[in-house]
């Protein structure tokens, strides 16, 4: 057996027996748990910490550092919850504790008959719009295959439990036209480093490289956008937000026009942002083929 396949099964059967441990205890002492491990990995040791820290730095210079590490205590936290929701919740507890903002704008975006796109970010429990379709929300996500095969296959189990339909990011443009003409809307995280080849834009002061996708798709088949995100509430529920769809059917399907849109999207992100910090995943190298805070 190779010796990747090895290790793959080792952090496989690693992680179910520690997911196996936590359902004998009680679910408040297993969150307890997750939330010290995060706390004392993520924040206190330091995974990515410093990356998130600079980058905070750079887009909040009037904060205090008591306030920097606030949002980031705040962020480390918010991952342990989510994790707790992704792994240990079932999808009946989960969307008994959601609740739902603008699902009219859903309803306007889909009466055009074209499908839609759900522009979203890594905010808040993103996963948790696996249940969604519970709500009458015919939701597709574009995902990407993860390093060990089995964890992959373990987590689409869950993410597709409840009616979510995902597409493989390697297949791409095909999977994503057939699920517009079934009348679904296709999320997409907008906040993804697009390398070299992406469009080089404003993010939250700074340049970073954005993905075309989301403006060509837009343009090119007359499908509107429609901002969203699974935000945590003073509660640690989930609040999801949608907002009023972006759609400019007067527009060509031109490279200028693509920074018009994606700057659209982008500015509902920056705002969502700046009114709760905490909840954006401050660990991703966003700006690291544009203005790399992290160097």
């Amino acid at each position: 057996m190779p010796k990747k396949e090895i290790i793959n099964k080792i952090e496989y059967i690693s992680f179910r027996a520690m997911l196996a441990g936590f359902s004998l205890i009680p679910a408040s002492w297993a969150l307890g748990i997750l939330k010290a491990l995060f706390y004392v990995i993520g924040y206190g040791i330091g995974i990515r910490k410093k990356v998130a820290y600079k980058q905070l730095v750079r887009v909040y210079p009037h904060k205090t550092p008591e306030q920097l590490k606030a949002i980031l205590k705040s962020m480390y936290r918010s991952m342990a919850l989510s994790v707790f929701e992704i792994y240990l919740m079932d999808d009946n507890t989960l969307f008994a504790k959601s609740r739902i903002t603008g699902q009219e704008h859903i309803t306007k975006a889909l009466s055009y008959g074209r499908g839609a796109i759900l522009a979203t970010a890594h905010y808040g429990n993103w996963e948790a719009a696996r249940i969604l379709p519970k709500a009458g929300i015919p939701l597709s996500a574009i995902t990407k295959a993860q390093r060990n095969n089995l964890f992959d296959t373990y987590t689409n189990s869950i993410r597709k439990r409840s009616g979510l339909r995902l597409i493989d990011m390697r297949k791409g443009l095909r999977d994503i036209i057939h699920q517009f003409g079934e009348g679904r809307i296709v999320a997409i995280l907008m906040d993804q480093n697009a390398g070299k080849s992406g469009l080089m834009l404003d993010f939250l002061g700074f340049k970073a490289s954005h993905w075309k996708g989301v403006a060509k798709l837009s343009l090119r088949y007359k499908v509107p956008i429609v901002p969203g995100f699974a935000r945590r509430g003073e509660d640690d529920n989930i609040v999801f937000e949608f907002y009023e769809p972006i759609m400019h059917e007067e527009m060509e399907d031109i490279e200028e026009n693509y920074s018009i849109i994606l700057s659209e999207v982008n500015s509902i992100i920056e705002q969502q942002i700046h009114k709760w910090p905490q909840q954006w995943f401050w660990v991703h190298k966003r700006w690291k083929h544009g203005y790399d805070k992290t160097s």
